[in-house]
């Protein structure tokens, strides 16, 4: 079944209550949680004019393999790729590598303390997503046809109080369902998720050129995926036009390319997904560091929301492999560099909190919360 092993995501279809989810209010769409979390959520705990950015990245379903030690020999060969498309980490993503270098710190690697890790049991890509966004081991979403996640997100949180339309925090993506898990009850954020879901999506709309972005992805020709899947290069126009123009106090960006070329055992078209977002972090990474000279405290989070089986095509509870995971991250905020060694295994349950540390949000005491990537932060942070 595909909630258990993860499988292809290419042509499946939608239901109409999952793109009314998609569509329209997110919190008619979202199961009932436990009472505890219906509490008000109260904004930054610091002076809210302190500027700060804060980007989030997913590059769905992309292996640490890759990342760390570039395209895989064995994969290549069976995939029938020329030799010379056998490539390190460092040629296959020059431009991760350079943040890495320059200013930032990957978590994760073979040989540089515990993996960082998906809590699954399902390693599947809303389960992933709800974690990411709540910082919670156990989230209410187990597998990709949950209705939403069972506790209150950063998107909610970051957005409390904020104008609904204003945009400071949004999140844009390729694949659709993402919308579902962004929030538990509702949140004053923009959320563009696919070609037309999303809530507040006239955030994006706001100039002309925004406008025409985002009716650009509407009614660009069908390549991958769901019907309403937009092609990543689309999504990461409006995502990073968003980000030049609004400055948003929080972006999320997930880009699905890389994973639907995995379901369709793709190797080749994989790569070449990856090599294109390895060219739009850089275009964030920039903008990032241009906010971060004018005093804005940045932050660059890039992660996946799973990995994959040994045999690439799948992913998901059958296959435990597809737990591991890997991290870069970088900004003014953080201050580990280079290749940093976890000081035990983590998960993506602990990015949400270092993200509310980073942002002086009130910290998540429930025993399923994650913990803050100390090994990132200052010790001023905590």
């Amino acid at each position: 079944m595909e909630a258990d092993t993860g499988g292809s995501r290419v042509g499946r279809p939608f239901s109409r209550f999952a793109l009314a989810c998609a569509t329209f209010a997110l919190a008619n769409c979202i199961v009932a949680a436990p009472k505890e979390h219906a509490d008000k959520l109260s904004g930054p705990m610091r002076p809210a004019e302190e500027a700060v950015a804060i980007v989030l990245v997913t590059l769905d379903g992309v292996r640490w393999q890759e990342v760390f030690e570039g395209v895989d020999a064995r994969l290549a060969a069976a995939h029938g790729l020329a030799d010379e498309q056998v490539v390190s980490a460092r040629q296959l993503l020059p431009n991760l590598y350079a943040i890495i270098d320059r200013h930032g710190a990957a978590l994760g690697a073979p040989g540089y303390g515990a993996p960082i890790s998906a809590s699954g049991p399902n390693f599947l890509s809303l389960p992933g997503y709800a974690e990411l966004f709540s910082g919670r081991t156990v989230t209410g979403c187990d597998d990709n046809q949950c209705r939403g996640v069972s506790a209150h997100t950063i998107i909610e949180e970051l957005s409390a109080g904020l104008p609904a339309d204003a945009g400071e925090v949004a999140a844009i993506t390729s694949w659709p369902e993402i919308a579902k898990v962004t929030s538990y009850a509702g949140a004053n954020a923009a959320v563009s998720s696919g070609r037309h879901g999303g809530s507040h999506r006239e955030a994006f709309a706001r100039d002309a050129e925004g406008a025409r972005l985002l009716a650009l992805a509407e009614n660009a020709p069908h390549a991958l995926g769901d019907p309403d899947f937009r092609p990543d290069s689309l999504t990461a126009d409006i995502a990073i036009y968003h980000l030049k123009a609004h400055r948003p106090r929080f972006l999320f960006l997930g880009l699905g390319e890389p994973d639907e070329f995995g379901h369709m055992n793709d190797y080749g078209g994989y790569l070449a997904a990856l090599r294109r977002a390895d060219a739009r972090l850089a275009e964030i990474d920039v903008q990032l560091q241009r906010l971060a000279e004018r005093g804005t405290r940045t932050a660059l989070f890039v992660t996946a929301d799973h990995g994959r089986a040994d045999s690439f095509v799948n992913h998901g509870g059958a296959y435990p492999e597809s737990a591991r995971v890997w991290l870069v991250a970088a900004g003014s905020a953080l201050r580990g560099r280079g290749f940093v060694a976890a000081p035990s295994g983590r998960r993506l349950a602990d990015i949400a909190p270092t993200v509310r540390e980073i942002a002086h949000l009130k910290r998540d005491t429930d025993g399923a919360g994650g913990v803050p990537l100390v090994e990132l932060l200052g010790t001023s942070a905590l």
